[in-house]
């Protein structure tokens, strides 16, 4: 089973199939890869990767090599579904935050104030922050 990623179309889909789990990948630019793998495991030539879409597989990324959890500076939010896992990475921004603004501090009751309050989907370096460079 795949899920669907913001962002994410069908030229994106690279027709590649993640080695583990045969899921369909999608296209990862180079500046993703190389601004979310671990220094020390960064890949000679960073094109041709894939970002694995199955919420149950451990590979994140693949092509010439494969990348796990372990190989990934941050939490993928399908893969690793936790109330601290960023939901936007480029606020630095999880499910609890979003959370707290509605239940907690009942500041938010529609898309415009979570925004404003917590600063979601307002960051423009997806590309370089999000796992799947969207």
């Amino acid at each position: 089973m795949s899920i669907a990623v913001c962002g994410f179309n069908a030229a994106d889909n690279t027709n590649a199939l993640c080695p583990a789990c045969g899921t369909p990948g999608k296209k990862i630019r180079p500046e993703t890869l190389t601004n979310l793998v671990q220094s020390d495991r960064l890949p000679g030539d960073p094109y041709g990767y894939s970002l694995c879409l199955s919420p149950s597989c451990n590979v994140i990324y693949f092509g010439e090599r494969i990348y796990y959890k372990d190989d990934i500076k941050v939490k993928v939010w399908f893969k690793e579904p936790d109330l601290d896992t960023p939901v936007c990475y480029c606020r630095n921004v999880t499910a609890q935050d979003i959370f707290e603004h509605i239940a907690i501090k009942k500041c938010c009751h529609s898309i415009e104030d979570i925004q404003a309050h917590t600063g979601a989907n307002t960051g423009k370096d997806c590309l370089t922050q999000n796992p799947a460079g969207t």
